[in-house]
């Protein structure tokens, strides 16, 4: 009895703590929860063992928001397995869709967006053979793939899947006020890749207006939107806002994740092209080499994320003189996105465009590009 009493405490603790955006100290609480089940003795039974892949699916999530990405996938590789011994009842598949969507999520952000798409499009498949109504996990399942279709630059596919995700959400009785925000954050963040950033801008405010009521001003989540308003402000020429809006986001990303974390390189990328712009070309290289450090560390070397930093250092490298690094910068991000990217890919396009400018091309304008989001 001790032991389940426990048990409840640190899931109680472990949940609320989360939705606090404290993600380090809920992590020890899943990690004890995890320690109470499997010290039971009893994991491999049918029903502990679906209770502890529910416990290690809320410890993944935990250590992606962290970055600890390998880890992450470790335990929810684990949940699968787990949670495969409980049958197919209803709520076991709905825990089992939950688990490939983490996973999926956990892929997309290494970079490995094939693997990502396969585990989505599969859930996606078994979750719409559900008794309806539609669970709620279909429209976090086609909400990730339509952020993977963002990334590998199919944009038409993205923006069909987030319109369905808001179907299912209107449809849905209980308040969706955070998925809501979710999917506004992303519509935003698609428009943007686009270029469309007039269209982004509405998206972007809800998501952050939706965020900042339901989590409070100092959550992770607002901070993450309050980061992608300003890479759209940047981009429509308001850059003051747009920088105080990075650095509001900057303290909050240092304050939960450290100083090495992507969120942090992202907006350190992001910073750096205000920097860039004005004209600060010192001040902007070393944010430039900061955020590059941080996703080469947290990312790996060849993630397509660091493809945005190494185009605007190159730019940068460029305006200085030193046309050998550029050219070196250019190649290594070409060499990053081609084969996990679409072709057209705005980002891989304007690689490609200011590669061949640097190389004696008509030179136009050279686009500086967000750190993510």
């Amino acid at each position: 009895m001790e032991t389940e009493q426990d048990l409840v405490q640190a899931l109680t603790e472990a949940a609320r703590l989360r939705s606090e955006g404290n993600y380090s100290a809920a992590l020890e609480h899943a990690v004890q929860a995890r320690l109470l089940l499997t010290e039971s003795g009893t994991a491999t039974e049918a029903d502990t063992a679906e209770a502890l892949a529910g416990v290690l699916l809320m410890e993944g999530g935990l250590r992606r928001h962290l970055g600890d990405l390998a880890q992450a996938a470790r335990t929810l590789n684990e949940a699968l397995t787990l949670s495969e011994q409980g049958g197919a009842t209803t709520e076991g598949v709905r825990l089992r869709l939950a688990i490939q969507g983490e996973l999926a999520a956990v892929h997309r952000t290494g970079g490995d967006y094939e693997q990502a798409e396969r585990l989505l499009r599969s859930a996606i498949a078994r979750a719409k053979q559900l008794p309806t109504p539609a669970p709620p996990e279909l429209a976090n399942l086609l909400n990730e793939l339509a952020v993977t279709c963002k990334h590998t630059g199919h944009f038409t596919e993205a923006e069909q899947l987030y319109h369905q995700v808001l179907a299912l959400l209107e449809r849905a009785l209980s308040s969706y006020r955070l998925d809501l925000a979710a999917v506004h954050h992303n519509l935003g963040g698609l428009a943007h890749a686009r270029g469309d950033f007039a269209a982004a801008e509405p998206h972007a405010r809800r998501s952050l207006a939706l965020s900042e009521h339901a989590l409070g001003a100092d959550h992770p989540v607002t901070a993450a939107d309050r980061a992608a308003l300003a890479a759209i402000l940047d981009a429509l020429g308001r850059h003051d806002e747009a920088e105080t809006l990075l650095l509001q986001a900057l303290e909050v990303f240092t304050r939960v994740y450290g100083d090495d974390h992507y969120e942090i390189a992202g907006t350190c990328n992001n910073l750096a092209a205000i920097a860039y712009r004005r004209g600060e070309l010192a001040r902007a290289e070393q944010l430039y080499r900061r955020s590059l450090a941080i996703k080469e560390q947290t990312l790996g070397t060849l993630h397509p994320e660091l493809a945005p930093t190494l185009n605007n250092l190159a730019l940068l490298k460029e305006d200085q003189g030193d046309r050998p690094e550029a050219a070196a910068l250019y190649q290594r991000a070409l060499a990053i996105l081609e084969g996990s990217v679409s072709p057209d890919h705005p980002v891989l396009a304007a690689c490609r465009a200011n590669h061949a400018a640097l190389l004696g091309a008509q030179r136009g304008q050279r686009p500086v590009w967000p750190g993510g989001g």
